[in-house]
């Protein structure tokens, strides 16, 4: 086992205890058990940053060329703005009930996959490439935290709940807004995402859209969220609809991003699922 794979499973493993301790804090209603969590967490991006560094350096390329690689650097990146924003907005710490296992499974995802580095080719060296795949990862975690947020309102608003882990859960009203604010932050994200690789495959391959399986999806995602938008500001649909509707969104573009490549025949499959 290489010194990447281990650090990779340290992280992976820390990550793990975090989503444990989360849980069992939500169970036992016990905030230092919520903080134990998110140290956890921000320990654990020290040894998976430094696979990733490790990665970097074997093969030559950044991580986002293999599945294996996309599922470990979305991980990491999506772990490192979560944390950073509920150092901001520090209610959001309970919202690592749904975040930190969704973290985690991205990383035993990416155990599953292929390790074995890929040369990157030529129509894969470009700065279109690494702005595309940038945003990617930004919106992937922005719709994580809008996840989070759906997840504590709809448990708020079902139990009638006004504490959870000894502390103020915030109003259904807050997480409303910011279950809002963060989907439309992620949707800008997506927009920039799919411009760039447009614009990266027309340099690659002579055309900006061909109807991929995962270009579609990717549209099909990306009209969603326009949807939840649209509904929020035009149709007033706030509160629970937006709850369940952000939930079944994030689930549509986890699918998409994630798992179409293996179902699907699809350009991105020659070096995703390789």
């Amino acid at each position: 086992m290489t010194e990447e794979i281990i650090l990779y499973w340290i992280g992976a493993t820390l990550y793990g205890l975090g989503s444990v301790f989360a849980l069992t804090g939500f169970v036992f209603k016990k905030d230092k058990l919520l903080s134990i969590a998110l140290l956890l967490g921000a320990i654990g991006l020290v040894p998976h940053g430094g696979a990733i560094v490790i990665r970097w350096v074997r093969v030559g390329h950044g991580p986002y060329i293999n599945m294996y690689e996309v599922m470990s650097s979305d991980a990491w990146v999506a772990m490192f703005f979560y944390l950073v924003i509920q150092r901001r907005f520090r209610f959001l710490k309970n919202a690592s009930i749904a975040v930190m296992p969704v973290i985690f499974l991205l990383m035993g995802f990416g155990l599953m996959s292929s390790s074995r580095g890929i040369p990157l080719s030529p129509s894969l060296r470009s700065y279109w490439l690494i702005l595309h795949i940038l945003f990617a990862k930004l919106c992937t975690a922005s719709f994580l935290i809008a996840f989070g947020c759906a997840v504590l309102y709809i448990y708020r608003d079902a139990r009638r709940a006004e504490t959870v882990f000894g502390k103020q859960i915030p109003s259904l009203e807050k997480l409303d807004v910011f279950i809002y604010k963060f989907n439309a932050l992620g949707f800008a994200f997506l927009t920039i995402m799919i411009i760039a690789g447009s614009i990266w495959a027309n340099n690659a391959w002579g055309r900006y859209w061909a109807f991929d399986p995962v270009e579609t999806w990717s549209l099909i995602v990306w009209l969603s969220y326009g949807l939840f938008l649209h509904l929020r500001l035009n149709r007033n649909w706030a509160g629970k609809r937006s709850a369940v509707l952000t939930l079944a969104i994030f689930i549509l573009s986890i699918l998409a991003f994630f798992f179409i490549p293996y179902f699907l025949k699809t350009v991105h499959s020659e070096y995703l699922v390789r």
